[in-house]
C-alpha cells in the first residue's frame, strides 16, 4: 500500500497538501503558523491553540500580517480553506499548506483544542482598524 504524506500541483508550486498529523509536526516545531480562516464564532467555538484568525473575507486585505510565514490554512471541514489557498494564491509570497479535512479531521485525531476567544483570536479586528482609519 502507497501512503502519500503531502501532495502538491505543478500550477502551484508554493501550496501543498497536508493531512492534520504533519500540520501538527510542523507546528510542534514551530515550523508553521496556523491561519484559521473561520468566523469568530466558529473560533470561540473551538481553535487549535495559538492559531490566528483572520476571516476568510479579509485574507486578502489584512495579507500582509501573515504573508512572511509558512502558513497552514485550517477552516471546519476543508472547504474554504481550499478556496483560499488554491482559489487566492497570489496572497501568499511563501509556503502555504492546505490542511487536509480541517477542524473536523484535525479534532477526530483527538488533537489539542480550545475554546473561545484569546488574543489571537482578535488581532485581526484592530489591523482592519488600522487600515480602515
Amino acid at each position: 500500500m502507497q501512503i502519500i504524506e503531502q501532495y502538491s500541483t505543478p500550477f502551484y508550486k508554493n501550496i501543498i497538501d497536508l493531512p492534520p498529523s504533519m500540520v501538527r509536526k510542523l507546528w510542534k516545531k514551530d515550523q508553521v503558523l496556523i491561519l484559521d480562516i473561520r468566523t469568530p464564532q466558529e473560533y470561540i467555538e473551538h481553535h487549535i491553540p495559538g492559531s490566528l484568525l483572520i476571516p476568510m473575507d479579509y485574507l486578502e486585505i489584512l495579507q500582509e500580517y501573515f504573508s512572511d510565514r509558512e502558513v497552514a490554512v485550517v477552516c471546519e471541514h476543508g472547504n474554504r480553506a481550499r478556496y483560499a489557498t488554491y482559489g487566492m494564491p497570489h496572497i501568499y509570497k511563501r509556503k502555504a499548506i492546505y490542511m487536509i479535512g480541517g477542524m473536523a479531521g484535525w479534532m477526530s485525531m483527538g488533537y489539542e483544542v480550545e475554546s473561545g476567544m484569546d488574543e489571537n483570536g482578535t488581532k485581526w479586528e484592530e489591523w482592519l482598524e488600522k487600515k480602515l482609519s
